[in-house]
C-alpha cells in the first residue's frame, strides 16, 4: 500500500469523525484574529461542562493561586485573561472529545501527559525568548495529533503499530512507517488542514520531528519541546526514544543551555497544574 493510499483511507475515515466542539473551534480561529469577542465564546465554552470542570480545575490550581475562587468561564477570563484561557479550552476540549477505548494498546494517559508536557516546554521557552506561549502550548498540545486519529479511526492500526514497534526494537515513525506507509506528523498535518487550524499550527504538527528553515518558530520551539519532556520522562512508553535533537531548530532559535536550565522549575509548576485536566 502507497502513502498516498494510506493517507486517503486514514483521511476518508476522518469524516467520520464527530465535528470538532464549536467553542474549540472558534477558540482556534480566534488565533488568527484580532476582533474576537471573549464573552461569546466564553457563553459557548459554558455549554459543555465537562470541558468547564477540566479548566477551572486547571485555573483553581496552585499555579494560578485563586484556590476555588473562580467559579466560572467568565470569571476565569476576567482573572486570568482570554489568552491564557482559550489555550486550556483546547486542550480540555481534545480530552473529552477523545476518549480512550478499553483493552488498547494506546496508552491515551502517557499521550496527554506527553503532549501536555510539550504544551508546556514550548510555552516556557517560548516566552523567555519573547515570543506568544499560549500558541506555542497550543501546537505542543496538538503535536501528536496524528497518533490520536489513528487511534480513534484506525484503532487496529494503531495496535499493529505499538506491536510491530516495540517486537522489532523500532521508533514510533519507523512502526508508523512500516504498518501505515505514512507517520502521524504527516497525517496530522493533513487532518488539521481540514479541521482549519491555524496555519503555523500545521506547520508545527508536520515538521516537528524534523523542522526546517521554512517551518517557522512553532515548529522549532515544539521540536525541542518535545525533545526535552523525552528526555525528562514526561509521558513517555516503555519504547520511547529520546528523539535527536536538530542542532538547527536550536540554533534558529538561539537557545543556550543555561535557559533551559533555570527554566525547569517552571516547566515543572506548570506542567502540573496543566496536567490536572486529565481525569474526570
Amino acid at each position: 500500500m502507497n502513502n498516498a493510499s494510506t493517507m486517503e483511507q486514514v483521511l476518508a475515515c476522518v469524516e467520520q469523525l464527530p465535528p470538532l466542539s464549536t467553542a474549540v473551534v472558534e477558540v482556534l480561529a480566534s488565533f488568527e484574529r484580532k476582533d474576537v469577542d471573549a464573552d461569546e465564546i466564553a457563553g459557548k465554552i459554558s455549554l459543555d461542562q465537562g470541558m468547564v470542570t477540566r479548566v477551572l480545575r486547571v485555573a483553581n490550581s496552585a499555579f494560578y493561586g485563586f484556590n476555588g475562587k473562580v467559579g466560572t468561564i467568565h470569571e476565569a477570563i476576567v482573572l486570568l485573561g482570554f489568552h491564557n484561557i482559550r489555550s486550556l479550552v483546547v486542550a480540555a476540549g481534545l480530552i473529552r472529545q477523545f476518549p480512550p477505548r478499553e483493552h488498547g494498546q494506546f496508552d491515551h494517559n502517557l499521550f496527554w501527559r506527553h503532549n501536555i508536557g510539550t504544551g508546556v516546554c514550548a510555552r516556557v521557552l517560548a516566552s523567555r525568548l519573547g515570543k506568544d506561549g499560549e500558541l506555542a502550548f497550543t501546537a505542543g498540545m496538538l503535536h501528536d495529533v496524528g497518533q490520536l486519529v489513528v487511534e480513534v479511526v484506525c484503532p487496529e492500526k494503531s495496535d499493529a503499530v505499538a506491536v510491530h514497534g516495540a517486537s522489532h526494537d523500532m521508533t514510533l515513525l519507523e512502526a508508523e512507517r512500516a504498518i501505515l506507509g505514512v507517520d502521524h506528523a504527516a497525517i496530522g498535518f493533513e487532518v488539521t488542514k481540514r479541521w482549519n487550524f491555524p496555519a503555523a499550527i500545521q506547520l508545527a504538527i508536520r515538521d516537528h520531528h524534523q523542522p526546517g528553515q521554512e517551518s517557522g518558530f512553532l515548529a522549532d520551539v515544539v521540536h525541542v519541546a518535545s525533545v526535552l519532556c523525552h528526555a525528562l520522562d514526561i509521558g513517555n512508553t516503555v519504547n520511547d526514544r529520546v528523539t535527536p535533537l536538530s542542532p538547527d531548530a536550536w540554533q534558529r532559535l538561539g537557545l543556550h543551555w543555561e535557559m533551559i536550565k533555570y527554566g525547569l522549575p517552571e516547566i515543572e509548576r506548570q506542567n502540573a497544574a496543566a496536567s490536572l485536566m486529565l481525569g474526570d
